[in-house]
Protein backbone atom coordinates (compact mmCIF):
# COMPACT_ATOMS: atom_id res chain seq x y z
CA UNK A 1 0.00 0.00 0.00
CA UNK A 2 1.51 3.33 -0.69
CA UNK A 3 0.71 6.08 1.20
CA UNK A 4 1.64 9.96 0.95
CA UNK A 5 3.44 12.30 3.98
CA UNK A 6 1.64 14.83 2.99
CA UNK A 7 -1.96 13.13 2.22
CA UNK A 8 -1.72 11.64 5.75
CA UNK A 9 -0.89 15.61 7.46
CA UNK A 10 -4.26 16.88 5.07
CA UNK A 11 -6.15 14.04 7.64
CA UNK A 12 -4.30 13.98 10.78
CA UNK A 13 -1.52 16.77 12.40
CA UNK A 14 1.56 15.71 13.43
CA UNK A 15 5.25 16.72 13.51
CA UNK A 16 6.81 13.22 12.83
CA UNK A 17 9.55 13.47 10.37
CA UNK A 18 9.40 10.83 6.88
CA UNK A 19 11.95 8.63 8.45
CA UNK A 20 11.14 8.42 12.28
CA UNK A 21 7.28 8.11 10.53
CA UNK A 22 8.64 4.94 8.96
CA UNK A 23 10.22 3.82 11.65
CA UNK A 24 7.29 4.21 14.12
CA UNK A 25 4.48 2.54 11.62
CA UNK A 26 7.57 -0.42 11.32
CA UNK A 27 7.89 -0.99 14.48
CA UNK A 28 3.83 -0.84 15.24
CA UNK A 29 3.55 -4.13 12.71
CA UNK A 30 3.29 -2.36 9.37
CA UNK A 31 6.78 -2.72 7.60
CA UNK A 32 7.76 0.16 5.41
CA UNK A 33 9.37 -1.37 2.42
CA UNK A 34 10.29 1.20 0.82
CA UNK A 35 10.50 5.25 0.76
CA UNK A 36 10.66 7.63 -1.99
CA UNK A 37 11.04 11.54 -2.13
CA UNK A 38 8.92 12.55 -4.66
CA UNK A 39 10.10 15.30 -6.82
CA UNK A 40 13.73 14.25 -6.86
CA UNK A 41 15.89 16.40 -9.28
CA UNK A 42 13.10 19.68 -9.14
CA UNK A 43 15.60 20.93 -6.55
CA UNK A 44 16.58 23.78 -8.55
CA UNK A 45 13.48 24.16 -11.06
CA UNK A 46 11.61 27.45 -10.77
CA UNK A 47 7.84 28.40 -12.15
CA UNK A 48 8.88 31.56 -14.93
CA UNK A 49 6.77 33.15 -17.06
CA UNK A 50 7.96 34.32 -20.20
CA UNK A 51 7.43 38.02 -20.22
CA UNK A 52 8.60 38.75 -24.44
CA UNK A 53 9.38 36.69 -26.81
CA UNK A 54 11.08 37.20 -30.33
CA UNK A 55 12.61 35.71 -33.04
CA UNK A 56 16.22 34.06 -33.11
CA UNK A 57 18.23 36.11 -35.58
CA UNK A 58 20.04 32.92 -36.68
CA UNK A 59 17.39 30.14 -36.42
CA UNK A 60 14.19 29.60 -38.09
CA UNK A 61 12.45 27.36 -35.17
CA UNK A 62 14.24 28.75 -32.62
CA UNK A 63 12.84 31.79 -30.90
CA UNK A 64 14.29 33.98 -27.89
CA UNK A 65 12.34 33.80 -24.10
CA UNK A 66 12.73 37.03 -21.67
CA UNK A 67 12.23 35.05 -18.72
CA UNK A 68 11.14 35.84 -15.39
CA UNK A 69 11.58 33.60 -12.48
CA UNK A 70 11.36 35.79 -9.45
CA UNK A 71 15.07 37.39 -9.29
CA UNK A 72 15.33 40.93 -9.74
CA UNK A 73 16.64 40.70 -13.47
CA UNK A 74 15.01 38.46 -16.13
CA UNK A 75 17.20 36.11 -18.05
CA UNK A 76 17.02 35.20 -21.70
CA UNK A 77 16.53 31.46 -22.74
CA UNK A 78 16.97 30.06 -26.22
CA UNK A 79 14.01 27.74 -26.54
CA UNK A 80 12.70 25.83 -29.97
CA UNK A 81 9.34 24.50 -28.12
CA UNK A 82 6.23 24.75 -30.49
CA UNK A 83 4.29 25.75 -27.61
CA UNK A 84 5.98 28.82 -25.40
CA UNK A 85 4.14 31.89 -25.55
CA UNK A 86 4.31 35.03 -24.17
CA UNK A 87 2.63 35.61 -20.81
CA UNK A 88 3.24 31.70 -20.78
CA UNK A 89 4.26 29.94 -17.04
CA UNK A 90 6.72 27.04 -17.46
CA UNK A 91 9.36 25.16 -15.36
CA UNK A 92 12.80 26.84 -15.42
CA UNK A 93 15.76 25.18 -14.85
CA UNK A 94 18.20 28.39 -14.45
CA UNK A 95 22.12 28.33 -15.24
CA UNK A 96 23.67 25.99 -12.41
CA UNK A 97 20.73 23.78 -12.10
CA UNK A 98 21.07 20.06 -11.78
CA UNK A 99 18.16 17.95 -13.37
CA UNK A 100 17.68 13.95 -12.82
CA UNK A 101 20.20 12.07 -13.91
CA UNK A 102 22.89 14.49 -12.71
CA UNK A 103 22.42 17.48 -15.94
CA UNK A 104 23.58 20.35 -15.14
CA UNK A 105 22.88 23.33 -17.06
CA UNK A 106 25.30 25.71 -17.99
CA UNK A 107 25.54 28.94 -19.93
CA UNK A 108 25.56 28.26 -23.59
CA UNK A 109 25.68 29.93 -27.08
CA UNK A 110 23.29 28.21 -29.07
CA UNK A 111 23.32 29.71 -32.83
CA UNK A 112 25.58 32.52 -31.37
CA UNK A 113 22.95 33.93 -28.95
CA UNK A 114 23.67 33.36 -24.92
CA UNK A 115 21.15 31.11 -23.29
CA UNK A 116 21.19 31.27 -19.57
CA UNK A 117 18.82 27.90 -18.74
CA UNK A 118 16.16 25.58 -20.28
CA UNK A 119 11.77 25.90 -20.36
CA UNK A 120 11.84 22.25 -19.63
CA UNK A 121 9.16 19.76 -20.97
CA UNK A 122 7.93 17.10 -18.79
CA UNK A 123 10.11 14.71 -20.11
CA UNK A 124 13.27 16.34 -19.22
CA UNK A 125 12.14 17.08 -16.18
CA UNK A 126 12.03 13.16 -15.32
CA UNK A 127 7.65 13.44 -14.85
CA UNK A 128 6.78 11.61 -18.01
CA UNK A 129 7.70 10.18 -21.71
CA UNK A 130 5.83 13.72 -23.04
CA UNK A 131 8.09 15.16 -24.97
CA UNK A 132 5.87 17.09 -27.85
CA UNK A 133 6.56 20.37 -26.13
CA UNK A 134 7.11 22.41 -22.60
CA UNK A 135 5.08 21.96 -19.76
CA UNK A 136 2.38 24.57 -19.20
CA UNK A 137 2.13 25.52 -15.93
CA UNK A 138 -0.92 27.54 -13.91
CA UNK A 139 -0.91 31.37 -14.95
CA UNK A 140 -1.76 31.95 -11.15
CA UNK A 141 1.85 30.48 -9.82
CA UNK A 142 4.17 33.18 -8.81
CA UNK A 143 7.75 33.09 -10.56
CA UNK A 144 10.44 31.83 -8.34
CA UNK A 145 7.90 29.04 -6.98
CA UNK A 146 9.89 26.44 -6.61
CA UNK A 147 8.10 23.74 -9.16
CA UNK A 148 8.03 20.27 -6.89
CA UNK A 149 6.11 22.72 -4.37
CA UNK A 150 3.90 23.94 -7.15
CA UNK A 151 3.29 20.31 -8.43
CA UNK A 152 2.64 19.33 -4.96
CA UNK A 153 5.74 16.71 -5.11
CA UNK A 154 7.44 18.00 -1.35
CA UNK A 155 6.40 14.78 -0.81
CA UNK A 156 7.41 11.47 0.22
CA UNK A 157 5.77 8.34 -0.61
CA UNK A 158 6.03 5.33 1.31
CA UNK A 159 4.84 2.07 0.65
CA UNK A 160 3.44 -0.34 3.71
CA UNK A 161 3.21 -4.03 3.90
CA UNK A 162 -0.05 -4.58 4.90
CA UNK A 163 -0.72 -7.92 7.15
CA UNK A 164 -3.72 -10.07 5.58
CA UNK A 165 -5.72 -9.00 8.87
CA UNK A 166 -5.35 -5.69 8.93
CA UNK A 167 -7.66 -4.44 5.99
CA UNK A 168 -8.60 -1.38 7.50
CA UNK A 169 -5.02 -0.11 6.87
CA UNK A 170 -5.70 -0.37 2.39
CA UNK A 171 -6.82 3.02 2.76
CA UNK A 172 -5.25 6.41 4.14
CA UNK A 173 -7.61 7.13 6.38
CA UNK A 174 -6.48 3.69 8.16
CA UNK A 175 -3.15 4.41 7.94
CA UNK A 176 -3.57 7.88 9.47
CA UNK A 177 -5.33 5.94 12.47
CA UNK A 178 -1.80 4.12 13.23
CA UNK A 179 -0.68 7.58 13.49
CA UNK A 180 -3.16 8.83 16.22
CA UNK A 181 -1.80 7.21 19.09
CA UNK A 182 1.83 8.68 18.22
CA UNK A 183 0.67 12.08 17.88
CA UNK A 184 -2.78 12.47 19.96
CA UNK A 185 -4.38 14.32 17.57
CA UNK A 186 -7.79 13.72 16.20
CA UNK A 187 -8.40 12.76 12.40
CA UNK A 188 -10.08 14.97 9.96
CA UNK A 189 -12.49 13.03 8.32
CA UNK A 190 -14.12 14.70 4.70
CA UNK A 191 -17.59 15.77 5.13
CA UNK A 192 -20.00 13.07 3.90
CA UNK A 193 -23.10 14.85 3.82
CA UNK A 194 -23.62 15.66 -0.28
CA UNK A 195 -26.69 17.80 -0.77
CA UNK A 196 -29.38 15.97 -3.03
CA UNK A 197 -31.35 17.23 -5.28
CA UNK A 198 -33.76 16.04 -8.35
CA UNK A 199 -36.06 13.45 -8.45
CA UNK A 200 -36.29 10.01 -5.77
CA UNK A 201 -33.44 7.98 -7.14
CA UNK A 202 -35.47 5.04 -7.59
CA UNK A 203 -37.43 6.62 -10.34
CA UNK A 204 -34.04 6.96 -12.58
CA UNK A 205 -32.15 3.55 -12.01
CA UNK A 206 -32.67 0.33 -9.41
CA UNK A 207 -29.92 -2.29 -8.40
CA UNK A 208 -30.67 -5.76 -8.53
CA UNK A 209 -29.06 -8.47 -6.35
CA UNK A 210 -29.69 -12.36 -7.74
CA UNK A 211 -26.74 -13.51 -5.72
CA UNK A 212 -27.29 -11.94 -2.17
CA UNK A 213 -24.68 -14.87 -1.26
CA UNK A 214 -22.08 -13.60 -3.33
CA UNK A 215 -22.59 -9.73 -2.92
CA UNK A 216 -24.96 -9.48 0.18
CA UNK A 217 -25.26 -5.60 -0.47
CA UNK A 218 -24.62 -3.44 -3.43
CA UNK A 219 -25.55 0.49 -3.50
CA UNK A 220 -25.74 3.12 -6.37
CA UNK A 221 -26.40 6.82 -6.47
CA UNK A 222 -27.13 8.99 -9.82
CA UNK A 223 -25.26 12.28 -10.43
CA UNK A 224 -27.25 14.31 -13.25
CA UNK A 225 -24.86 16.97 -15.13
CA UNK A 226 -21.55 15.57 -15.05
CA UNK A 227 -19.07 16.35 -17.83
CA UNK A 228 -16.30 14.22 -18.56
CA UNK A 229 -12.83 16.36 -18.68
CA UNK A 230 -9.25 16.39 -17.30
CA UNK A 231 -9.37 16.85 -13.13
CA UNK A 232 -8.52 19.39 -11.58
CA UNK A 233 -4.34 20.38 -10.30
CA UNK A 234 -5.11 19.09 -6.32
CA UNK A 235 -6.88 15.90 -7.41
CA UNK A 236 -3.95 14.76 -10.21
CA UNK A 237 -1.56 15.58 -7.37
CA UNK A 238 -2.81 13.59 -4.99
CA UNK A 239 -3.44 10.19 -6.97
CA UNK A 240 0.56 10.71 -8.83
CA UNK A 241 1.78 10.87 -5.28
CA UNK A 242 0.44 7.46 -4.50
CA UNK A 243 1.79 6.29 -7.89
CA UNK A 244 -1.51 6.68 -9.73
CA UNK A 245 -2.01 7.88 -13.32
CA UNK A 246 -4.71 10.43 -13.61
CA UNK A 247 -7.52 9.76 -16.54
CA UNK A 248 -10.41 12.00 -16.51
CA UNK A 249 -12.26 13.35 -13.61
CA UNK A 250 -14.67 10.75 -13.21
CA UNK A 251 -12.52 7.70 -12.92
CA UNK A 252 -10.16 9.91 -11.10
CA UNK A 253 -12.75 10.65 -7.87
CA UNK A 254 -13.77 7.33 -7.94
CA UNK A 255 -9.92 6.20 -7.31
CA UNK A 256 -9.30 8.96 -4.96
CA UNK A 257 -12.09 7.78 -2.56
CA UNK A 258 -10.92 4.00 -2.75
CA UNK A 259 -7.68 5.38 -1.87
CA UNK A 260 -8.60 7.94 1.06
CA UNK A 261 -11.26 5.56 2.21
CA UNK A 262 -10.76 2.46 0.90
CA UNK A 263 -14.46 2.23 -0.36
CA UNK A 264 -14.59 0.79 -4.57
CA UNK A 265 -16.22 2.47 -6.50
CA UNK A 266 -17.31 2.25 -10.24
CA UNK A 267 -18.77 5.10 -12.17
CA UNK A 268 -20.92 3.69 -15.08
CA UNK A 269 -22.81 6.01 -17.69
CA UNK A 270 -26.45 5.71 -16.82
CA UNK A 271 -27.16 6.40 -20.45
CA UNK A 272 -25.67 3.49 -21.77
CA UNK A 273 -26.82 0.85 -18.65
CA UNK A 274 -29.41 -1.71 -20.27
CA UNK A 275 -32.54 -0.25 -18.47
CA UNK A 276 -30.79 2.30 -16.37
CA UNK A 277 -30.37 -0.15 -14.00
CA UNK A 278 -27.94 -2.58 -12.47
CA UNK A 279 -28.03 -6.12 -11.88
CA UNK A 280 -25.35 -7.98 -9.41
CA UNK A 281 -25.10 -11.97 -10.75
CA UNK A 282 -23.34 -14.66 -11.44
CA UNK A 283 -21.84 -15.49 -15.35
CA UNK A 284 -23.71 -17.64 -17.08
CA UNK A 285 -22.13 -20.81 -19.03
CA UNK A 286 -20.02 -19.80 -21.85
CA UNK A 287 -21.28 -16.02 -21.17
CA UNK A 288 -18.61 -14.08 -22.63
CA UNK A 289 -17.53 -10.32 -21.86
CA UNK A 290 -15.42 -7.09 -22.50
CA UNK A 291 -13.02 -5.89 -20.16
CA UNK A 292 -12.29 -2.86 -20.54
CA UNK A 293 -8.88 -2.84 -22.05
CA UNK A 294 -10.95 -4.43 -25.07
CA UNK A 295 -9.44 -8.49 -24.09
Amino acid sequence: MDVSYNWLKSLIDFEIEPHELAERLTMSGHAVEEMQRLGEGLDDVVVARVVSLRPHPNADRLRLAQVDYGAQATVEVVCGAPNVAEGGAYPLAPEGAVLSGGFKIKKAKIRGVESRGMLCSRRELGLSEEASGLMELSGSLAPGTPLAEALGLDDWRLTLEITANRGDMWSLVGAAREIQPFCGNKLRLPPAEPEETGPAVDTLTSVTLDDPQGCPRYMARVVTGVRVGPSPGWLVSRLESVGQRSINNVVDITNFILLELGQPLHAFDLDKLDGNRIVVRRAREGEKIQTLDGV
